[in-house]
């Protein structure tokens, strides 16, 4: 019983561990040249998102299919610019 109990507090602290990779760069997504109140300005601020983190997180890599920790960081640093971006887009709206 003791062995299970060790074996699964391995197994959580691995999967921690693998589940939060570090960005590998620090990539800036400028807006200002948008209409953050216009959908279309919506839809061109979550494109340049999208691509800034998968250039964040190596997730194109020439000539290979992105690695495990790659798409991890990607979904990541998508999830955490979406936060940042509901309030951009909520600035705007309001008029900010």
């Amino acid at each position: 019983m003791l062995k299970n109990a060790m074996f699964a507090a391995l197994a959580a602290i691995t999967t921690v561990a693998t589940a939060a990779p570090v960005l590998a760069k620090d990539v800036t997504v400028r807006y200002g040249d948008l209409d953050l109140a216009s959908a279309k300005g919506q839809k061109e601020l979550s494109r340049r998102v999208d691509r800034a983190a998968k250039v964040a997180c190596d997730f194109e890599a020439e000539n290979r299919i992105p690695s495990y920790s790659a798409m991890t960081c990607y979904h990541q640093a998508r999830a955490k610019a979406s936060t940042q971006v509901a309030t951009i887009v909520e600035d705007a709206r309001l008029g900010g």
